[in-house]
């Protein structure tokens, strides 16, 4: 039972800051000339600090973000268990490149 409140704990404290650091890209951008370049600097920083992976420490089932459990897993046990955590965060890229692609494929038909 100290496990589950600590890791609950844990990820209220990892989501609070990671939507103050994602508040402080889009501060960081909110200036930037090009649009598509905003929106893709803005979609892989959600990407790197949202995206969940699993990881079974010990026959325990957990999510981790998916860039740590990538670093950790590289770190100790090689780059084949990194897969681990970076199949999450390619799909993850590789859906919000496509949304933001359909995104400004319509805003171009709009203007033209």
């Amino acid at each position: 039972m100290a496990y589950y409140l600590t890791y609950q704990y844990t990820w209220i404290a990892y989501l609070a800051a990671a939507v103050g650091m994602y508040y402080c890209v889009v501060k960081f951008t909110k200036y930037w000339n090009s649009v598509d370049l905003r929106n893709y600097t803005r979609m892989v920083a959600a990407v790197i600090l949202f995206t969940p992976a699993s990881h079974t420490i010990e026959g325990t089932f957990s999510l981790a973000p998916a860039f740590i459990v990538s670093l950790g897993e590289l770190l100790t046990h090689g780059s084949k268990a990194a897969m681990q955590g970076v199949v999450p965060l390619m799909l993850a890229l590789f859906l919000g490149a496509l949304i933001l692609t359909v995104q400004a494929f319509w805003s171009s038909k709009k203007t033209a």
